[in-house]
């Protein structure tokens, strides 16, 4: 039992050390189901019989070793639906489609492998004449949005390309489109193409559906000479591009010379058009020879060719792409090759020769009425050549061929049906999306209509918040002149007065004129700071002990022998402006001392307590005090100054121009800066200003 357990043991631990391994075990087998997917879809054109086989292959394995990939199985079907498409084995592509559109897994691929198969189906339909059901199914396709993605995928790349193909195939084999509207589908077709690169055999493809809705443009001949250098352009550059041997494909090369005969055989084109485009016509003849050994100007005469649409020309080109079209198992590009070449042998009088092309022509028709266009064609070439052998022949063809006829002018009314009500329903859209853009248009003007009203009254408002702010400063600056000229009357007349004294002692007029001088120095500050051209704000980082040496020194000559003056030392650094702070410290100095008989006057700076971002400078004094009523008027240029017998704190107008300085430092540094005063009749006063603290302070 012991024994039992350690083995299973062992086991699992075995099981869980392989575990990091599986994602890279998976990694390679999805890398050899994508290399056989890849190998299908490359001969999918030049070997379709391959293509199928190789792509069995891949679902066996997928089957065996990858039951989970379904990306990989999706794009499996999606490469034998193709090579049965190429082979015209309608009845196994339908299978295939159908297994894709039913499949409802959780592949990544799966909505662009489900458009892929969509377009094979349009194609089958478009074969089988169902020009309704194809045209539906690419609107659908259209409409469905899948084919904006803009990423540079390669199933991306190969459905948009596809699209396109199936698209322009529609309008020139099957409807009868405008100029216009085949022109521009050819415009945005150019536009893709450097876009949209899959593979070297989805290149030549695109290029070939280009060249041909060029050349169905032809028919207009204000644009033809260039309609037609654009369709030889394209038919060269594949000519070119097939020249190269890892890109050689018979298949393509048929398409190509048949391509070529059809516009060779084109009687619409005129003989100038040709004149224009001949050296170019000659330099794909020449390539032709020197490439493919096919040396088709040596057959013809240069000059007839190039002057009258020689259709030796465009039989010979006929000739050799029915040759190449019979060397793949595809019965609809064998059809449509020799009714081709047997036609175009007729028009150059070789009857013998176009009867043994559509006699070859009855043997190989695919499934009855899959190709009802080809095999009317057919019918009627028999008919007109003369092919019957018997009476029978004759009452059979005829049959079918009106057969034929009915079914496909059925089709075609029931696609005229079908654009009718997708037009209608696309007005109907249009009309309606017309009516949202209309309503979004409205409610967009109300809403910029509300936005600038809003903005408007909101301008309104400041403009007006603007005025009455400009209105109160403009009350404020009548105001200060008003206090300004009532304290300077104040503060002057007793000086006047002393003055006019002839028994005034010479030290009391020294100290008298000397406040005099203080005075008129206040009033000049004053206007400087007053008026906006005058002194400018210098914002700098002050040294506050520097401003107490300056201040002390400027008063120590007025200051009177009973009041000690005390700075107290300070290393206490400030921004602001140094000259406007020394003005407000020798103003307050100045103040404390004139209403103070004996006693003390005291001065320093700390960090403020409550905001450690300001520095607090205190002017102290021992004096008379003041009345809560006296320091209710104090730094108010809105409070007049009575006239009262007394000296008291605030009737000087220093005062005034201190509050003004210390505003301007709140305007111009740290918001906060701010001055006021405490003080009591008897008990001296306390005056207090507050400046930003340096942030040298600060960190330390």
């Amino acid at each position: 039992m012991k024994g039992t357990t350690i083995l299973l043991s062992t086991i699992f631990l075995m099981l869980m050390g392989c575990q990091p391994h599986r994602d890279e075990v998976d990694a390679l087998l999805r890398s050899r189901a994508d290399a056989l997917n890849k190998e299908a879809f490359t001969a999918r054109y030049n070997d379709a019989t391959k293509s199928a086989a190789v792509a069995r292959q891949s679902l066996a394995f997928i089957d065996d070793s990858l039951p989970r990939y379904d990306d990989g199985k999706l794009r499996a079907w999606n490469i034998l639906a193709t090579s049965f498409f190429n082979r015209s084995i309608h009845d196994s592509v339908s299978i295939y489609v159908d297994s894709i559109l039913n499949y409802q897994g959780p592949a990544a691929n799966r909505e662009m492998e489900q458009v892929l198969a969509k377009l094979l189906k349009a194609r089958l339909l478009q074969r089988q004449c169902d020009i309704a059901g194809c045209y539906q199914i690419l609107y659908d396709i259209e409409h469905s949005g899948l084919l904006n993605d803009k990423s540079d995928n390669i199933l991306v790349n190969l459905a948009k390309s596809e699209f396109f193909i199936g698209t322009n195939t529609l309008n020139y084999h099957y409807r009868n489109k405008s100029q216009y509207e085949q022109a521009e589908l050819m415009v945005a077709m150019e536009e893709q193409r450097d876009m949209l690169h899959c593979d070297y055999a989805e290149d030549l493809s695109f290029n070939y559906a280009i060249a041909y809705g060029y050349y169905a443009l032809c028919n207009d001949t204000v644009h033809q000479s260039e309609y037609l250098a654009k369709a030889l352009s394209y038919c060269d550059e594949n000519l070119r591009l097939l020249g190269n041997p890892s890109r050689f494909s018979t298949y393509h090369l048929a398409n190509t010379y048949q391509l070529l005969g059809f516009i060779l055989w084109n009687r619409n084109i005129m003989d100038d058009s040709w004149r224009k485009n001949a050296s170019l016509l000659i330099d794909i003849c020449d390539y032709v020879t020197e490439a493919f050994g096919f040396e088709i100007l040596e057959k013809t005469n240069h000059d007839s060719q190039l002057a009258a649409l020689n259709s030796q020309l465009s039989y010979a080109f006929h000739r050799e792409a029915a040759a190449l079209f019979f060397l793949h198992d595809n019965p609809y590009q064998r059809l449509g090759a020799v009714v081709a070449a047997g036609r175009c042998s007729l028009s150059i009088n070789d009857t013998a020769t176009a009867r043994d092309y559509f006699m070859e022509g009855l043997n190989t028709i695919p499934a009855p009425h899959l190709a009802p266009k080809l095999e009317a064609l057919l019918y009627e070439s028999l008919l007109l050549s003369g092919c019957a052998r018997s009476q029978d022949d004759v009452r059979n063809w005829t049959t079918e061929l009106i057969h034929l006829n009915n079914l496909i002018k059925q089709n075609e009314r029931a696609d005229f049906i079908l654009q009718q009500e997708l037009n209608r329903t696309h007005r109907s859209s249009m009309v309606r999306l017309a009516l949202a853009i209309v309503m979004a248009v409205m409610a967009l003007t109300l809403l910029v209509t509300l936005l600038l009203l809003r903005r408007r009254t909101l301008a309104l408002q400041r403009e007006t918040k603007q005025l009455q702010e400009a209105n109160q400063r403009d009350v404020e600056r009548i105001a200060n002149v008003e206090t300004c000229l009532s304290v300077l009357r104040h503060d002057i007349t007793p000086f006047v007065s002393y003055l006019q004294n002839d028994k005034l002692p010479n030290e009391l007029r020294s100290e008298v004129t000397g406040q005099l001088i203080r005075t008129f120095e206040n009033i000049k500050n004053w206007t400087k700071l007053s008026i906006p051209s005058g002194l400018q704000f210098r914002k700098s980082k002050v040294p506050l002990q520097e401003v107490f040496d300056e201040v002390s020194h400027s008063v120590m000559e007025f200051h009177a022998p009973s009041v000690k003056l005390t700075f107290v030392a300070t290393d206490i650094c400030a921004v602001g402006d140094r000259q406007l702070i020394e003005i407000t410290l020798r103003n307050l100095v100045n103040n404390a001392m004139q209403h103070t008989q004996q006693g003390s006057v005291t001065v320093q700076a700390e960090i403020y307590s409550d905001d450690q971002r300001f520095a607090h400078v205190t002017v102290s004094d021992t004096g008379s005090g003041m009345t809560p009523e006296q320091l209710d008027t104090l730094f108010r240029s809105d409070k007049k100054i009575k006239n009262t017998p007394e000296v008291g704190y605030g009737s000087g107008f220093g005062l005034m121009l201190c509050r003004y300085i210390i505003k301007l430092h709140d305007d111009n540094t740290l918001r906060g800066c701010r001055i006021w005063a405490e003080s009591e009749p008897g008990n001296g006063s306390i005056f207090h200003f507050l400046i930003q603290l340096s942030t040298t302070n600060s960190q330390s």
